[in-house]
């Protein structure tokens, strides 16, 4: 139940944040001031996108490493590496 607990505060914790980063970092790129909504909708939309996206990757490899038997580096690259490059592009494109 204390990892649950800590797990749910670690999450708040960490979307206020993010919700947080994106303000400042936008008001000091000169873009017009956003709402906390604003903020927090973007957040949320790029934490599920994040989230699908995993639960894709995490799919793809386990097709790819145990049924066509590729390597456990070229299943990997070939799953993982592309979403977590799409997702950094996209959190670069939110902070901009």
């Amino acid at each position: 139940m204390m990892i649950f607990i800590g797990g749910l505060i670690e999450w708040i914790v960490d979307f206020v944040t993010d919700a947080w980063l994106v303000r400042k970092r936008r008001s000091l790129n000169k873009r017009a001031d956003t709402s906390w909504r604003g903020a927090g909708a973007d957040v949320a939309f790029l934490d599920g996108l994040t989230v699908m996206l995993s639960a894709f990757a995490v799919v793809s490899f386990v097709v790819l490493y145990f049924s066509f038997e590729l390597s456990f580096g070229l299943a990997f690259f070939v799953s993982a590496v592309p979403v977590g490059l799409y997702i950094a592009y996209r959190w670069i494109r939110l902070m901009n």
